[in-house]
């Protein structure tokens, strides 16, 4: 089972009581992965949020086919990846490969809507701070867009 304390500090899960922590500590399953490992890979099906306990990832989505892959995000302690796959159906749309050794915190999309079926009050939370995220991370893509553009016709930032 995934230490509450560490789960508390990812930025998913905030303001929940200990009754609705216990609940969540239930459904959450604790996996390692070793420093090359690919949690997952852009285009696989998957229902899996993954909040990370220790280590470091990166994000990478393929640009070309021709270029290979290119890190866009790198994945510290308390962060979270996969939050598109848990709340939309649709293939992932990219890759995440360990750079370090590392331990996640894993949560299936099925388990999650049972429980806040049971408790609202943790999906209430969780979905506020997801808009937050998705936000903050859209943001941070934006000014890599406009950087790699810029750099891209020759001009200095």
């Amino acid at each position: 089972m995934v230490d509450k304390n560490l789960l508390q500090q990812t930025k998913l899960f905030n303001d929940l009581k200990d009754h609705e922590w216990e609940e969540l500590l239930k459904i959450t399953k604790e996996k390692d992965f070793i420093e090359g490992d690919m949690v997952f890979s852009e285009g696989d099906a998957s229902t899996e949020l993954y909040m990370f306990i220790k280590g470091e990832l990166e994000i990478q989505i393929k640009i070309a086919p021709q270029l290979g892959e290119t890190t866009v995000y790198v994945v510290k302690p308390y962060d979270v990846c996969g939050e598109f796959a848990f709340v939309d159906p649709k293939p992932r749309s990219a890759s995440a490969r360990c750079t370090r050794n590392s331990t996640l915190g894993i949560i299936k999309r099925e388990d999650f809507e049972e429980l806040i079926s049971k408790f609202p009050n943790i999906g209430l939370n969780f979905y506020k701070n997801l808009v937050r995220l998705l936000s903050e991370k859209l943001r941070k893509m934006n000014t890599y867009l406009r950087e790699t553009f810029i750099r891209s016709v020759g001009l200095e930032i």
